[in-house]
């Protein structure tokens, strides 16, 4: 569940533009997220994304 107010310090993140992003602390405000690789065989971070990811307030 997503709650602004209270950073989940079991998560970092530091992607401003998402809209579970805790304002100033990089953390993120869910509870859990999901991790997924857009490769079938991922061999670098760039292929693995947070699937929990949404956009915030259209600035995407």
């Amino acid at each position: 569940m997503f709650n602004e107010s209270k950073p989940n310090h079991n998560i970092h993140c530091s992607v401003k533009a998402c809209e579970f992003h805790c304002g100033d602390e990089n953390y993120c405000s869910l509870n859990s997220i999901q991790v997924a690789s857009h490769e079938k065989h991922p061999t670098d971070e760039r292929c693995v994304d947070c699937r929990s990811f949404a956009c915030k307030g259209g600035e995407c």
